[in-house]
């Protein structure tokens, strides 16, 4: 039903935009924001800077989960020696430090997703100027974003992913700083 739905909404918008354009030629075009940013020039130095600047927190998480996994296996090794007290206070101290590595797994995601914000949306401010320009340099009427499980099929000569990104770069170099 979703799909009939989405399916119905573009031929919709298909009709108007041949409307708008006074029935002329309608010139579709599709590409890939995603791949355009990663693999353009200040998308890949946004995710090296981003990379290098989370690695030790990213560590730091790595190294308290490996040691909560050797306090897992060394309970469970010690567990039917211990007397029930002592088990109870090494279960609630084993929860404790879950929770703590829960915790810090979920800040360290959530600083990650806005570092990469902040790094992206510059970036993303150039790419819809650098995709306005072009769509109408090239006279593209519908421009249409290559989303996995949304669009499934783009013919090779409508894609200007390539195009996108060669550009992106170019406006990244001439943007004021």
């Amino acid at each position: 039903m979703r799909k009939f739905l989405a399916l119905a909404l573009f031929l919709f918008l298909l009709q108007s935009v041949a409307f708008a354009a006074g029935a002329g030629a309608v010139k579709i075009a599709a590409f890939d924001p995603n791949e355009a940013v990663k693999n353009s020039e200040p998308g890949a130095e946004a995710i090296k800077q981003l990379e290098a600047k989370l690695k030790p927190e990213s560590d730091k998480i790595e190294k308290e989960r490996k040691d909560f996994i050797k306090l897992q296996e060394n309970f469970q090794k010690q567990a039917f020696g211990l007397a029930p007290d002592a088990r109870q206070d090494k279960e609630r101290e084993l929860r404790r430090k879950e929770f703590e590595l829960t915790e810090n797994m979920r800040r360290f995601q959530n600083a990650a997703n806005r570092e990469q914000s902040s790094k992206l949306a510059e970036i993303e401010r150039v790419l819809g100027e650098v995709v306005r320009d072009y769509c109408s340099k090239n006279g593209v009427t519908l421009l249409i974003a290559k989303v996995p499980g949304i669009t499934y099929y783009v013919e090779p000569a409508s894609d200007i992913t390539k195009i996108v990104t060669i550009e992106l770069n170019k406006a990244w170099q001439k943007r004021p700083k």
